[in-house]
């Protein structure tokens, strides 16, 4: 039997947006359906999705990816950015983790909607689904990837850039599905110096 589910998810990030880096607390709600009577592969969708937010998203700097310069200096400083293709907006920030949340996930838990509302953005809520209209909007490739990428790939060093299975990452979180076989085909993969998600190591 399917359930309907939410889901609160609280973080905070910086946004650069007007010349100006800032820091924004966010509040994101996820109403979605499991899509396996396996609770173990239910399990690891959930845990998937709190670790790209919480390990990945978390304190990571939302920037518009037409600035390359000013991309391309805070990776040299050592930041962590995650590149939107236009202002960092919430609405966007929205769409982006419908987007990337939902192919994460592989549809073992469908994502039906995203609500989002930041304190800068003074508490306005904005819903986002599948029946979004994106027309115009140009869909970045990591948007739609199920692996961990945050930023688009040209921002990155190509040797910090391996070739990899799109489940490798998730192999070492202990985070694959149950009797994943591993695929032959390669994708676009960058080394992080992943944690455990264990809290108390």
């Amino acid at each position: 039997m399917n359930v309907r589910i939410k889901f609160p998810i609280n973080f905070t990030a910086g946004i650069f947006y007007r010349d100006e880096l800032q820091m924004n607390n966010y509040m994101v709600t996820l109403s979605m359906i499991t899509n396996s009577l396996d609770g173990t592969i239910n399990n690891i969708a959930l845990d998937r999705i709190k670790y790209f937010i919480y390990h990945e998203i978390e304190s990571s700097i939302f920037i518009n990816s037409s600035d390359v310069e000013r991309c391309e200096k805070f990776i040299d400083a050592g930041l962590k950015i995650t590149t939107i293709p236009d202002a960092p907006v919430d609405q966007l920030i929205g769409i982006m983790l419908y987007y990337k949340l939902s192919s994460i996930t592989e549809d073992r838990i469908l994502i039906e909607e995203i609500e989002i509302s930041s304190s800068i953005g003074e508490g306005l809520v904005y819903i986002h689904g599948s029946n979004e209209n994106v027309d115009g909007l140009d869909i970045p490739e990591w948007w739609k990837s199920c692996d961990l990428i945050h930023c688009d790939s040209e921002l990155i060093e190509d040797d910090e850039i391996v070739t990899l299975a799109n489940v490798t990452a998730w192999r070492d979180l202990e985070l694959e599905w149950p009797d994943e076989e591993e695929s032959e085909t390669g994708n676009t993969v960058v080394f992080a110096d992943f944690k455990v998600l264990d809290d108390t190591e």
